[in-house]
């Protein structure tokens, strides 16, 4: 927004903070794939979901007493273009987990499906839009620096 600098009123504030909360707040992009010439329509995802991925295609073992974590990338990356994609070609009602698809890849969940139809590459890059549209590559901007800041001084 590029009134940023200007002064908001409480009410204002919240406002904003109630409408971020919701749905419709979240970005979305359609993206093509060309080799398949099918759009995806994909969305950003809020913190809680890419934990509860993030955790579950966490590995821990412990090296020398300490816990050593490792994601699993690919299949986390393949979660996260599952659970982002609003609609493939345009139909709403079509995603990686439409049961025709599920049982012609013979595939148990959305990410088997994921895996089977689309290139390493392209996972890759439906992933990289799913945490750009999560707001990972954004960046806040700096107002100003402020000194010895006191909330009273506004």
């Amino acid at each position: 927004m590029s009134n940023s600098n200007k002064p908001v009123n409480e009410k204002s504030v919240l406002d904003r903070l109630f409408a971020a909360s919701e749905e419709a707040s979240i970005p979305k992009k359609r993206v093509t794939i060309d080799r398949i010439d099918l759009s995806f329509l994909m969305s950003g995802l809020r913190e809680g979901e890419i934990e509860k991925l993030e955790k579950r295609f966490t590995n821990v073992k412990r090296v020398r007493g300490e816990e050593k974590h490792d994601l699993d990338t690919k299949r986390f990356n393949r979660a996260l273009v599952a659970a982002a994609t609003k609609a493939i070609g345009g139909e709403e009602n079509m995603k990686w987990d439409h049961p025709d698809m599920l049982s012609r890849f013979k595939a148990s969940g959305a990410e088997q499906v994921v895996k089977r139809v689309l290139l390493a590459g392209e996972i890759n890059q439906l992933a990289d839009v799913v945490l750009d549209l999560s707001g990972y590559y954004d960046s806040a901007s700096e107002d100003e620096d402020i000194k010895n800041f006191s909330p009273d001084e506004e």
